[in-house]
C-alpha cells in the first residue's frame, strides 16, 4: 500500500540512530559538530517550518531553472546588457563577482553539517541547503559567461575568489572562516541565523526590485530565484540558536555579536556601492540607510528577541556608521579605482544633492571629497585618467581586512594593539574586540601590505596591480564616465 506524504515524511525526517558499538561522541566529536556538545536528546525538539521531501525538492528546483533559462534565453545577450547604463552595469559586475564562488564554499559548509549536524531533521535541511548553494554557484557563472567577450571585467565573476585583489582578500577572510572553518553550530549562528535571516533575504529583495526597475530582468530573476532557497534554508538559525541559548546563552551572544558585524562591513560595500552610488538615480527606491532601517535593522533586532538575545554591545556605533561607513570606502575605492576590477562613479550634482538629503548628519562633511574629485576632472579633461595617490599602497584592518576607513574625515576611529611583539591596526573597536577574543584565529593572517613587508608582493602599486592582484590596464577599474559627464563640461 502506498502511504500519503504527509504518513510517513515527519517519520522518515527525524530517524536518528541508536549507537550499540561505539559512543555518541564517537560519531559526532565535539571538534567536528560544535560546542557546547550537547547529546541528541538536547537536540531531539529541532524543527523547521518548511518541511520538503526530496522529490518536492527537485521538482520545484526544475521549475525555477527553466524559469531562469528561459530569461537568460530572452534578455541574456550581451546586446541586451550594453543597453543598460554603466553605472548599473559596476553594480552587477561588484555583486556577480562575490557571490558565486562564495556560495561553493557554502555547498562545503552545508556537507560538514550534512555529516555532523546532531539531528536528522537537521541534517536534511542542510544537505538541501547545500544542493541550493551549488545552484547559487552556476546561476551567475553560466548566466555572465557570454558577457565576458564583450568587457573583461565580467570575467572576475569567476575569478575574484582566485585573485590576490585587496577586495578579494576581504571576502575571502570572511567567508572562509563562516563557511569553511566554522563547525555546524557556528555555521548555522553565522549563516543561517545572521547572515541569511539577517542580511541576505533581504539583500536580494532589494536589489532585485531595483534590477527590475533598471530594466535588468536577468539579473532580478537570478536573484528572485536565489531568493527563494535563501528563505527556505535560512530557517535552520533560529532552531540552532534557541537550543544554544538554552545552554551556553553567552556563547550564542557572542558569536551573533560577531558575525553580525563582520557581516555588516562586506555588506556595506557591496549593497551599499550599489545603492548610493552605482544605480541610476532616477531607479533609486531608496538609500542604503533606509534601506538597512527598514529590512535589516528591524528585522534583525525583532530575531535577536524571538530567541532571547541581546543587541550587540557596539549598536551604538553600527547605528552611527550607517551615515559614514560605505560612503568612506567609496570614496577610497573611487581614488584607488585601479585596483578593483569595476568602475566608479563621480557623483553628479543632482546625486549629491540626494546624498545630501537622505544623509543630513554626515554629507556636508563628505561632499567636499567629490568637490575636490570634480575640480580634478575639471582642470584634467575628459579621457585622462588620473590618480592622486602615487604609487603608495593603503592600510588595511587586521581584522576585516578592508581599508582603514572607519569614522569620519575629521575623526579616524583607527585603533592600535601590541601583541607577541607585532604591531595589529583595527579600523574600528569592534574589529578591535573580535581580533581580541580570539587572537589565534586572526593573528597570523597578511593582508596586502604585511604581503609585501613579508616581500610576497610588490611594493609599487602598478607591479602590484599587474602582478599579484592579476588585473590588467583593460580589465582595472576606470571612472564610469571617462570624466566626461554633462555637469561637468564647461
Amino acid at each position: 500500500m502506498k502511504l500519503a506524504r504527509d504518513d510517513w515524511f515527519d517519520l522518515a525526517r527525524k530517524l536518528d540512530w541508536t549507537y550499540g558499538y561505539v559512543g555518541e561522541r564517537d560519531v559526532f566529536p565535539e571538534e567536528a559538530s560544535g560546542a557546547p556538545w550537547l547529546p541528541h536528546d538536547a537536540w531531539a525538539g529541532w524543527n523547521e517550518p518548511f518541511r520538503t521531501t526530496y522529490a518536492e525538492y527537485v521538482a520545484t528546483q526544475a521549475q525555477k531553472e527553466a524559469a531562469v533559462h528561459a530569461v537568460r534565453e530572452a534578455v541574456g545577450r550581451p546586446e541586451d546588457f550594453q543597453r543598460h547604463d554603466r553605472r548599473w552595469l559596476s553594480a552587477l559586475k561588484l555583486h556577480a563577482a562575490t557571490l558565486p564562488l562564495a556560495e561553493f564554499a557554502a555547498t562545503i559548509g552545508n556537507l560538514r553539517a550534512a555529516r555532523f549536524a546532531r539531528d536528522s531533521a537537521w541534517r536534511g535541511t542542510a544537505l538541501l541547503g547545500a544542493l541550493d548553494e551549488l545552484r547559487h554557484t552556476q546561476l551567475p557563472l553560466v548566466a555572465l559567461h557570454d558577457l565576458v567577450k564583450w568587457d573583461r571585467q565580467f570575467d572576475w565573476t569567476h575569478r575574484f575568489y582566485h585573485s590576490n585583489d585587496w577586495v578579494a582578500i576581504a571576502a575571502r577572510h570572511v567567508m572562509d572562516e563562516m563557511l569553511l572553518a566554522a563547525d555546524p553550530i557556528e555555521l548555522a549562528v553565522a549563516t543561517n541565523f545572521v547572515f541569511e535571516t539577517g542580511f541576505t533575504n533581504l539583500q536580494f529583495v532589494g536589489l532585485s526590485a531595483m534590477a527590475h526597475d533598471v530594466g535588468d530582468r536577468m539579473f532580478e530573476t537570478m536573484l528572485k530565484s536565489i531568493q527563494t532557497d535563501e528563505a527556505r534554508h535560512a530557517q535552520i538559525g533560529p532552531t540552532v540558536v534557541r537550543t544554544l541559548v538554552a545552554h551556553d546563552r553567552a556563547r550564542a551572544q557572542r558569536l551573533v555579536d560577531k558575525w553580525f558585524w563582520r557581516h555588516w562591513l562586506l555588506f556595506a560595500v557591496v549593497t551599499g556601492f550599489a545603492m548610493d552610488y552605482l544605480t541610476p538615480l532616477a531607479h533609486r527606491r531608496s538609500s542604503f540607510k533606509e534601506f538597512m532601517q527598514e529590512w535589516v535593522l528591524d528585522q534583525f533586532a525583532r530575531s535577536l528577541a524571538d530567541v532571547g538575545l541581546e543587541l550587540p554591545a557596539y549598536w551604538p556605533t553600527f547605528l552611527e556608521s550607517l551615515d559614514w561607513y560605505h560612503h568612506m570606502v567609496y570614496a577610497s575605492a573611487y581614488t584607488y579605482r585601479a585596483t578593483v576590477w569595476f568602475d566608479l562613479a563621480v557623483p553628479g550634482p543632482d546625486e549629491r544633492a540626494w546624498l545630501r538629503a537622505k544623509y543630513p548628519a554626515s554629507w556636508d562633511a563628505l561632499d567636499p571629497v567629490w568637490e575636490r574629485v570634480a575640480e580634478r576632472w575639471r582642470e584634467s579633461g575628459p579621457g585622462v585618467e588620473w590618480y592622486t595617490h602615487g604609487t603608495t599602497p593603503v592600510g588595511f584592518c587586521s581584522l576585516c581586512q578592508l581599508v582603514l576607513c572607519g569614522g569620519t574625515p575629521a575623526r579616524n576611529t583607527a585603533q592600535v594593539v601590541d601583541r607577541d611583539g607585532r604591531r595589529y591596526i583595527f579600523c574600528s573597536e569592534p574589529c578591535r574586540t573580535i581580533f581580541e577574543a580570539e587572537p589565534e584565529r586572526y593573528a597570523e593572517h597578511r593582508d596586502v601590505v604585511k604581503q609585501i613587508l613579508a616581500g610576497e608582493a610588490p611594493a609599487n602599486l602598478l607591479e602590484l596591480l599587474r602582478t599579484h592582484f592579476g588585473l590588467t590596464q583593460d580589465e582595472w577599474g576606470k571612472d564610469v564616465a571617462g570624466g566626461d559627464y554633462p555637469w561637468l563640461r564647461r
